[in-house]
């Protein structure tokens, strides 16, 4: 329902309706809508750092584990276009509380991104990795909100090729991107 119509155009009883439960039922179980919202952020979460992680970890070098990561959870978004505009969207907006988890689940993306990029790369400072996340978190949002969250997959190439950019140079990430033609992945 927050998903769908925001948060803040949903109801306590517009949850409770959804949910076929009574608003009784959901306040025993939740404290409120802002409640709602977070359990249902820290899920998503839990889904994709249980699916991305081992995706990430059993590969061998770190473009692979970072193709991984972003294979898993763009599809993951692509399939779930409500949960992608949830957590990218109306969690980074709703309240004060909602922003801090935001902060905190991005900073899950950057320990996954960090195991990623760790097999060999050059380091990245704390600042240009926070950067990194935080404009790779935005075209994602962008697309999901702007474009047809389908479309999120197709972002992978581009998002390699810069990440490859910052950390192998401009030869490899040239190189990233005629990978990507040549496996058929289509470049945005």
């Amino acid at each position: 329902m927050v998903a769908r119509n925001g948060y803040a155009a949903t109801t306590v009883d517009d949850i409770a309706a959804e949910s076929r439960v009574s608003r009784k039922a959901l306040y025993a179980h939740f404290s409120g809508k802002e409640d709602v919202l977070l359990q249902a952020h820290r899920a998503v979460i839990g889904r994709i750092t249980a699916g991305a992680g081992p995706a990430v970890a059993e590969q061998t070098d770190w473009k692979a584990s970072l193709r991984a990561l972003f294979d898993w959870s763009l599809e993951f978004f692509a399939r779930e276009p409500e949960l992608a505009n949830l957590v990218l969207v109306e969690v980074t907006a709703a309240t004060p509380a909602s922003r801090r988890l935001h902060r905190e689940a991005l900073a899950a993306v950057r320990h996954l991104l960090e195991q990623a990029i760790a097999q060999g790369a050059r380091p990245l400072s704390p600042t240009a990795l926070d950067g990194m996340v935080g404009g790779m978190m935005y075209v994602i949002a962008k697309t999901a909100e702007e474009d047809d969250p389908r479309l999120l997959p197709q972002l992978r190439p581009e998002l390699m090729a810069w990440w490859v950019l910052m950390l192998d140079g401009p030869v490899a990430a040239e190189q990233e991107r005629a990978r990507a033609v040549a496996g058929n992945v289509t470049v945005s």
